[in-house]
């Protein structure tokens, strides 16, 4: 299991090589489903951070004070490199790859409806409070619901 930096790292990297700027929260939005999709398919988390329902969205909090600084900016992979604490295997780093050429091309706001829609482990947990807790248990089931709808045709 890895920390979410270690991810972001890694999206970074992925992002200078497609020459993608990252923002915040498209980094957040990022971390948060290759999450989810680590815990849909494989059954165990890809981070060990903790993920909290807020108004916005689901927010990984140790990551979000550590870059909310950027704003709207480009996040400065710099800073990301501070606090990375491992490299990815090469499993996990294929699987970020994966998902990566899924959703690196979406906006911020088009990953945020993402993790907004109805029945979404943030839609199921938020309660107008801020810091609720999503569990990883609650994330599996929402990202097992959305493998159970796709085509098989559509994974070969």
């Amino acid at each position: 299991m890895y920390s979410s930096f270690d991810i972001a790292k890694r999206i970074l990297a992925l992002a200078q090589k497609d020459s993608q700027q990252i923002t915040p929260m498209k980094l957040l939005k990022l971390v948060y489903i290759m999450h989810g999709w680590h815990l849909g398919i494989k059954d165990e988390p890809l981070i060990n951070d903790a993920i909290q329902a807020w108004k916005y969205g689901p927010v990984i909090p140790e990551l979000y004070h550590k870059i909310k600084r950027f704003g709207t900016s480009q996040v400065d992979p710099d800073l990301i490199d501070l606090y990375a604490e491992k490299e990815l295997n090469k499993e996990d780093s294929e699987f970020v790859e994966t998902i990566w050429e899924e959703y690196g091309e979406m906006t911020a706001i088009e990953l945020s409806a993402l993790t907004h829609m109805q029945g979404s482990a943030w839609s199921n947990t938020y309660n107008g409070q801020l810091h609720v807790p999503i569990t990883n248990e609650e994330i599996k089931q929402y990202y097992r619901q959305l493998i159970d709808h796709i085509d098989p045709e559509e994974l070969s």
